[in-house]
């Protein structure tokens, strides 16, 4: 498989498994540990699956997908509603991965706030009378996710979080400041409008059916005469440049400084990457 993109994830960008430690004198992990390092797999298995979707658009063969057909124009257009499909759903995933890195960073900063006293004195993370069950963190986790909202969002708790504890500020801002550029962007966008409003048409599907049936006009002024004339109409091709391009020169560098960030804000015990 060609190298599509120009920065490599793995071995970068994915949980650091297997990493050495020793047994006698490691930490205990937390549970704010297994939530940032839980979280941290998710954005990456995101990332990997929304390139394969990506590289699947370069393919030449597509016997795998459906019968080839005699009628070559048939054929193309097969092959083309595959591809945008494929296209499609790099474009959600990329979406879903900018979602979950605001999830990482909440989650991860909102529980460090109960890992200290009324004092503001750290709790040991040995103490047992703070251990909870499996159980317990399974719903913790999951009460907390339900705090997750947009950087912009009214009343989001990220500025809070950024005082209550300042070691996640720079990573705070970098969301935030991602947030600020990207939330107005075609991608999003795109990404909305297939979320909330319907499915585009592509470009060089319609131009495989040809031109209009018939054009309509009522006192000089063309109207709607088929249902194209109403559709969202995108290029295909340059919406895969443009996820190729945000992935190589936006999303990459944003993902790896915030995940370096939050790694030392959080410092999980090696433990948890097991």
């Amino acid at each position: 498989m060609n190298n599509l993109f120009a920065n490599e994830i793995f071995g970068v960008l994915e949980p650091k498994h297997g990493k050495k430690f020793d047994l006698v004198g490691t930490p205990l992990s937390a549970n704010q540990d297994f939530y940032f390092v839980s979280k941290w797999k998710e954005i990456f298995s995101r990332y990997s699956v929304a390139r394969i979707f990506i590289y699947k658009t370069q393919e030449e063969d597509w016997s795998y997908w459906f019968n080839p057909v005699d009628d070559q124009i048939v054929q193309k257009g097969i092959e083309l509603t595959f591809k945008s499909e494929l296209y499609e759903t790099a474009l959600i995933y990329y979406n879903i991965l900018v979602d979950l890195s605001w999830a990482i960073t909440y989650v991860t900063a909102e529980y460090a706030i109960y890992k200290f006293d009324n004092k503001g004195n750290a709790i040991d993370a040995l103490d047992l009378s703070e251990m909870v069950t499996i159980e317990e963190a399974y719903e913790m986790l999951r009460k907390t996710e339900n705090g997750i909202s947009t950087p912009n969002a009214k009343g989001n708790p990220f500025e809070y979080l950024s005082i209550m504890r300042p070691e996640f500020k720079e990573a705070i801002d970098l969301i935030i400041d991602f947030w600020a550029k990207f939330s107005n962007s075609n991608i999003r966008n795109l990404y909305n409008y297939l979320k909330h409003k319907g499915k585009p048409i592509y470009k060089e599907i319609e131009e495989l059916r040809g031109g209009r049936l018939m054009n309509i006009k009522i006192f000089g002024k063309e109207i709607p005469s088929e249902i194209r004339d109403v559709q969202k109409l995108i290029c295909l091709e340059n919406g895969i440049k443009e996820l190729v391009d945000f992935d190589d020169n936006v999303l990459f560098h944003y993902i790896k400084q915030l995940l370096d960030l939050l790694e030392v804000a959080v410092n999980p015990s090696p433990m948890a990457f097991l």
